[in-house]
């Protein structure tokens, strides 16, 4: 199944509220100038999408870049600060 970018991939949970997370913020580049929200039903935080204000990838302390999404899945834009991370952004 294809993720849709409209509710958490992680449970399926709908209720995802805008969330602040400063070690996020300063960790990674891309949430440093973004807004995160989070799943109300698994904790789950996602990068919301700056074009079409949907989920655009998961986010979290582990974070690969191999699991980083390389664009919205429900718009298509790509984030030139998503795309330039490459797991090492870490201050």
């Amino acid at each position: 199944m294809v993720w849709n970018g409209k509710t958490c991939s992680e449970c399926g949970g709908k209720n995802l509220n805008p969330t602040v997370d400063e070690w996020m913020k300063r960790t990674f580049r891309f949430v440093e100038n973004g807004q995160l929200k989070m799943c109300e039903d698994c904790g789950a935080k996602f990068l919301v999408c700056k074009k079409c204000g949907n989920l655009y990838t998961r986010v979290h302390p582990a974070l690969e870049p191999w699991e980083v999404s390389e664009k919205c899945p429900s718009c298509g834009y790509v984030d030139p600060e998503v795309k330039a991370w490459d797991g090492v952004s870490a201050r």
